[in-house]
């Protein structure tokens, strides 16, 4: 029942934001592309009955390196850096992602929007701090910022 409530979700979600067949593919796998630019993927993981969201937020360059991954390890202390997401590199990418993952078994959909404005809002945010951390100085030491609160990114049907 947890990936038929996530996969109606997905359709609600879809029909609300004009994606006609919004949905998990065989694989349980589906990607979106934000303004071009920020890509969603969001998984469902059978065993767990989780959906995992996950952005890209950028690269990791080697200018500032050490203190960019400081400002990651101090966003994910307690979550509060990351909106409530989980900030992560990938090494042989060079990248930054940001992931929640939640529940699909009492998951509705005031919650999957509130999750993906958390995820979209912060991976923004971190994308920026990223860019910015490549063109700065060296001993770049910008504290990690407060998680970017949701709101506004799918219409209130109230």
């Amino acid at each position: 029942m947890s990936k038929q409530n996530l996969q109606t979700l997905l359709q609600r979600l879809g029909q609300a934001v004009g994606i006609a067949d919004l949905s998990l593919d065989e694989d349980d796998y589906c990607l979106l592309r934000l303004d071009g630019t920020l890509d969603i993927a969001v998984e469902f993981v059978e065993d767990a009955e989780l959906v995992v969201l996950t952005a890209r937020c950028g690269a990791l360059g080697e200018q500032n390196r050490e203190a960019v991954l400081q400002q990651i390890a101090d966003a994910n202390f307690y979550w509060t850096g990351a909106g409530g997401g989980t900030l992560s590199t990938n090494s042989r990418e060079g990248m930054v992602y940001l992931h929640f993952r939640e529940s699909t078994a009492h998951l509705d959909q005031a919650r999957l929007e509130n999750l993906l404005q958390a995820l979209v809002m912060n991976a923004e945010r971190w994308g920026a701090r990223l860019a910015a951390a490549s063109s700065a100085p060296a001993a770049y030491t910008q504290a990690a910022p407060s998680a970017a609160v949701p709101g506004g990114l799918f219409a209130n049907r109230a």
